[in-house]
């Protein structure tokens, strides 16, 4: 019997300091699993489904854990292949320096096992098993092997007729934007349901405003477009409606993570039958929920945790 929803791409440990400022004055740091997939796949299974995670790991304590932790969640990890010629990816959080309230990043990330992920790796089966297969634009920026396996994945689960769900989560430090554009726009034509910011769409189509932004990618071929707006909120757009819910004001300890929290419990929303308002709105909360702590997964809700947060609602923006 197939998982509902199954995902590909790095997952690393995150240093995150228990105080803010430079990390040159940082003394105390929480280790974290992090990685846009498979916080995906942990708000999945904290939503009621089920999900899968393909990936390397090192042969590493640091990989270890992230195993662990992962089949913690409920997440299937059968499909996740240890690597003994390379380590387990890190990176540590600067938190709200230089400026309040936003998080730097620094990647230690080169050569790690994940990044050695390729077609060989993935079971066609398994793709084929799933309702939705999700990938981001992080995995086919890791290398030249992770791009084949990212068009592998894509092509498999098209084929299949499973549903393709995709975040464009372009990250700079991976590569430039003239790269992410040859690559992200003719896999996003491969996609159901596309997840994307305005800092994103404007490298990809030189757009900013919600509206168009959902316009533009819908003629591409999805059949649902989210825009995420941090604090501001989300919209969405699908072939019969167009919907902007606004965020939650509630006290920020570290940003990182609520987008893929958001893109979690919409696309469960949606599987589960829920209008698309009422998806956005619940995607919406749970990004909420999730910058109140630090790491990504630890306040990625529950369904019965997102009902309690609406009868109790924070001030909306």
């Amino acid at each position: 019997m197939g998982l509902d929803l199954i995902t590909m791409g790095e997952t690393m440990v995150q240093m995150n300091p228990l105080q803010t400022g430079p990390l040159r004055t940082v003394t105390l740091f929480e280790k974290h699993a992090a990685g846009a997939e498979s916080n995906v796949a942990v708000g999945f299974r904290r939503m009621g489904h089920t999900s899968g995670w393909m990936s390397r790991v090192g042969d590493d304590e640091f990989g270890k854990y992230i195993i662990m932790n992962l089949r913690s969640e409920g997440v299937d990890v059968s499909r996740v292949k240890v690597d003994r010629e390379a380590p387990t990816g890190v990176f540590f959080v600067q938190r709200f320096y230089p400026v309040p309230e936003n998080s730097t990043v620094f990647y230690y990330r080169k050569g790690s096992a994940a990044s050695r992920f390729s077609s060989e790796d993935i079971d066609p089966e398994y793709v084929r098993s799933a309702k939705i297969f999700h990938v981001t634009g992080i995995t086919p920026a890791l290398s030249d092997s992770c791009r084949e396996a990212t068009w592998s994945a894509l092509k498999t689960a098209e084929e299949a007729g499973v549903k393709i769900s995709f975040d464009t989560n372009i990250r700079l430090k991976l590569w430039g934007p003239d790269r992410a554009r040859e690559t992200l726009l003719p896999m996003i034509k491969t996609v159901d349901y596309l997840f994307t910011d305005p800092g994103d769409a404007q490298i990809l189509i030189g757009e900013s405003k919600p509206r168009e932004i959902c316009e533009a990618f819908m003629r591409m071929g999805p059949s649902l477009v989210a825009v995420k707006l941090g604090a501001e909120g989300a919209a969405a757009m699908s072939e019969s409606e167009y919907v902007e819910k606004p965020g939650y004001e509630v006290p920020v300890e570290d940003k990182i993570g609520a987008g893929d929290a958001f893109t979690a419990t919409v696309l469960a929303s949606l599987l589960d039958g829920k209008p698309l308002d009422k998806a956005v709105e619940a995607g919406n909360v749970a990004g909420a929920l999730v910058v109140t702590v630090r790491g990504d997964t630890e306040a990625i809700p529950s369904l019965e945790d997102i009902e309690t947060f609406l009868k109790h609602p924070a001030k909306m923006r």
